[in-house]
């Protein structure tokens, strides 16, 4: 397989992203930083995946207590720190007319060392920007995004009653897989897989990336 150059800057500074193929003209993609972990926190909040059905029928064994849920904020900035020198994440809001209306992230969601390397791809929207395309595109500027990474696999998962997620996944043409993920500490975080993601198709998607001189700072 051919190995392509990788921009250290997506990681080093922070970016937007706007895109020649989208009519609004106030559309970004920007890296999501520390200074937005108030904002991204209230959308975290409002942007949540339905909860799954419930069965009528009784539990036959004793529900589960569900591992703690990781604070988003702390789970961002700790990505954020590390990704200068590791490569392994980036995460990116989407802005709308100034408002924070999205997020997406490439993550690795392997520990470090372990081989081969594996980063998952997520996606959010606000409920009042769905259906709008929105998290197609978000999609495909997160397959160009995960050719920066430096990891071995990219794939994508979700639970089977998160048809939002689902849709989007195969409007850019992959495909879906039943199979049960675990991830330690955090139990089941998937059971329906995008496996075998070839990203390479996405680095010629057509971008404007500004970079941004100086990078946050801690």
């Amino acid at each position: 397989m051919a190995s392509f150059p990788k921009d250290d800057r997506f990681f080093t500074k922070d970016w937007t992203i706007s895109l020649p193929s989208r009519p609004e003209p106030s559309l970004r993609f920007i890296r999501l930083t520390p200074a937005e972990t108030p904002a991204f926190i209230r959308f975290a909040e409002r942007a949540v995946i339905p909860p799954a059905p419930k069965s009528t029928e009784a539990p036959l064994t004793e529900p589960q207590v569900p591992p703690p849920v990781v604070i988003p904020g702390e789970r961002m900035e700790k990505m954020y720190a590390e990704s200068r020198t590791r490569h392994h994440a980036l995460d990116v809001f989407v802005s709308l007319e100034g408002k924070f209306v999205g997020w997406g992230g490439v993550f690795e969601i392997t520990g470090p060392g372990e081989k081969p390397s594996v980063a998952n791809i997520g996606i959010r929207l606000s409920p009042e920007v769905r259906g709008k395309g929105l998290g197609k595109t978000l999609m495909q500027v997160l397959l160009r995004l995960s050719n920066e990474l430096d990891t071995d696999i990219i794939e994508a998962g979700t639970m089977k009653h998160n048809t939002s997620m689902r849709a989007v996944a195969k409007s850019v043409g992959l495909i879906e897989t039943e199979e049960i993920k675990e991830l330690p500490g955090q139990g089941v975080v998937a059971e329906i897989l995008f496996k075998d993601i070839e990203r390479e198709k996405w680095r010629d998607f057509d971008m404007v990336i500004e970079f941004k001189d100086q990078i946050a700072s801690d």
